[in-house]
């Protein structure tokens, strides 16, 4: 069997420049160092208005599996909860509450309870975990994280 030394050399220069060519390690599985493209800080703000247990544990697994992948000197993450979610926020029967502190205490995750569903529940601030940040209306709060380049998630 002959072989083609031409074409073994072009593809080995190819292999050679190609690999000089890749600027960096891509963002997935690259540790608690990565940054964005801009060197500002990650910003993101998920979206929870469902009462469904499944979905609210899919968001705080969400929020964990961010802070693997980021550091928290390069991530901020805000929960903003209304509707049918607000219940995860209530001292009095959420499943979550010490995930919730452990996430507040450990990365500095941000709570924002909507008031508007407070009201409509007779929910006062009281009511809420203490990790709580503001009660805003929700949606006026997603509308000025979009606004202000936070990346919107919602799970």
């Amino acid at each position: 069997m002959r072989r083609h030394p031409r074409t073994l050399r072009w593809l080995l220069l190819f292999l050679m420049c190609t690999t000089f060519m890749m600027p960096r390690q891509p963002a997935w599985g690259a540790g608690n160092d990565v940054v964005s493209e801009s060197g500002q800080p990650h910003r993101v703000v998920l979206h929870l208005n469902s009462g469904d247990e499944k979905v609210q544990r899919g968001a705080l697994n969400n929020i964990k599996n961010l802070y693997q992948e980021f550091s928290s000197q390069s991530l901020t993450v805000e929960l903003v909860v209304h509707g049918a979610g607000l219940p995860v926020l209530i001292k009095k029967g959420t499943p979550f509450a010490a995930e919730l502190s452990e996430l507040r205490k450990t990365y500095g995750v941000h709570y924002t309870a909507c008031s508007n569903t407070m009201k409509t529940m007779k929910v006062t601030r009281e009511d809420l975990i203490d990790e709580v940040g503001d009660t805003v209306p929700a949606i006026v709060r997603l509308v000025e994280r979009q606004e202000q380049g936070w990346v919107y998630i919602k799970p």
